[in-house]
């Protein structure tokens, strides 16, 4: 398939891609570009990609803290027209808990539209939607 191929027509309905990183901060960047990537699919601005990409770099620095050394950091990309949503998630303690007081908290809730924390069976995610904005501040349906 060509390049033009891939990019022609957007996203279509609701695609799901999966990949997964070591838990080390230098692989946060393969997340980031995979993110903006996906977004530009998805039809979002170049402001809403790039404060997409800050967004997957803050979900990345509260959640590292708490991964099991040597255990992946994984994401979930669900794409759908004007919206990106990312679920990234570490295996943790059951008593793990992203600071929710800290500056990455505030940033992520400033930068999507919806940002959400769940345990999980020896796991902790973080799940943020990114969603087109028009001119006046409201969301595209």
């Amino acid at each position: 398939m060509t390049e033009a191929e891939l990019n022609a027509g957007g996203v279509s309905g609701q695609d799901v891609v999966e990949m997964s990183v070591p838990s080390d901060g230098a692989y946060v960047a393969v997340l980031r570009t995979v993110a903006a990537g996906l977004a530009s699919r998805c039809d979002l601005t170049l402001d809403e990609i790039e404060d997409l990409r800050i967004a997957v770099d803050e979900a990345c620095s509260l959640l590292l803290p708490h991964a099991v050394p040597g255990t992946p950091l994984s994401a979930r990309f669900t794409l759908a027209p004007g919206e990106l949503g990312i679920e990234a998630r570490v295996e943790a303690a059951d008593d793990a808990e992203p600071d929710r007081e800290g500056f990455s908290w505030t940033v992520l809730d400033a930068l999507a539209q919806s940002v959400d924390v769940a345990s999980l069976d020896a796991g902790l995610a973080i799940t943020l939607t990114k969603r087109r904005v028009d001119r006046v501040g409201e969301d595209l349906p």
